[in-house]
């Protein structure tokens, strides 16, 4: 359970590094287009990984697994990756990433009604409280930029990264029975972005070359360090959820807020500004992941 523990906390940082940049990136780059960006570098960085350290799990895959994998990747990168970058381009990291908050209780209740997990009481208790930092995030701001037209940029931008944490989190429960049942972590994770990667190259591929003759190559270069980051996070969080259930992973890597509001306050403070309510909320929502860890091990 300690190693699952590790994993998740080092997918939890290279997720709040990836979300960083990728607010960096999106100054200049459209949020597809970032998207594309950061899954193709995460799938370049995975399946590389994959094919020196797992060929021949490659080669063993059944129909079954490669079925599953195409949903896994659907969800997770045309679907899931596109809404929560979108959603940082129009409220910043710092509240975008905070609405993760809420993928801990879909994931909770999916692993129970479909995988049958039992978490203990305190992985029940804590659940909950990381979510209930949602709230203090999402609370109404005034100030001079809270005209409607900003609220409504705002609401949209919540509801995105809302969207994006339920499909992460039903991602994460089918994740938990293909790396613990049909196929090898490390071959999952690199295949179902590589599944992303090619759906998403169809889809964006004009604008993206319109993107990358266009835009300054440092912001170009900036979104395709956060997929670097990200591809790592993702290889962590499928290593963490083959060795524990979907119901302790998810809410320790939903740390990510923290870790991110610390780098914005570090690295973005002149992008973003960070309150009392948001700190406390995404303060809120750590102690539930400690609550988590304690049932995890104890």
């Amino acid at each position: 359970m300690a190693v699952a523990i590790a994993f998740a906390f080092l997918a939890a940082c290279g997720f709040a590094s990836g979300n960083v940049l990728v607010r960096v990136g999106t100054q200049q780059v459209p949020p597809p287009t970032a998207a594309l960006l950061t899954v193709l570098s995460s799938m370049i960085l995975v399946v590389g990984l994959g094919l020196v350290l797992s060929l021949d799990e490659f080669k063993s895959l059944s129909l079954t697994a490669m079925g599953w994998i195409l949903v896994m990747g659907i969800m997770g990168y045309p679907m899931a990756r596109v809404l929560l970058i979108t959603a940082i381009s129009m409220v910043g990291a710092a509240r975008a990433v905070p609405m993760s908050g809420i993928q801990p209780v879909i994931a909770f209740t999916l692993g129970v009604l479909l995988l049958g997990e039992r978490p203990n009481l305190l992985v029940i208790l804590g659940t909950p409280v990381i979510v209930a930092g949602l709230f203090l995030v999402m609370m109404p701001r005034r100030g001079p930029n809270s005209g409607d037209g900003v609220n409504n940029v705002r609401r949209l931008g919540y509801l995105l990264a809302l969207g994006a944490a339920a499909t992460f989190a039903s991602r994460d429960v089918i994740s938990r029975h293909v790396v613990t049942d049909i196929a090898a972590p490390l071959v999952t994770a690199a295949l179902a972005l590589a599944v992303g990667g090619v759906i998403l190259t169809v889809i964006l591929h004009r604008q993206a070359v319109r993107s990358i003759r266009t835009l300054p190559r440092n912001y170009l270069l900036t979104c395709s360090l956060a997929g670097l980051f990200q591809g790592l996070a993702v290889a962590s969080l499928f290593q963490a959820l083959s060795r524990a259930p979907v119901t302790v992973v998810s809410p320790i890597y939903a740390c990510t807020p923290l870790i991110t509001l610390l780098l914005v306050r570090v690295f973005l403070r002149r992008m973003e500004t960070i309150d009392f309510l948001l700190a406390v909320g995404t303060l809120l929502s750590v102690a539930g992941v400690i609550l988590v860890i304690l049932g995890a091990t104890g």
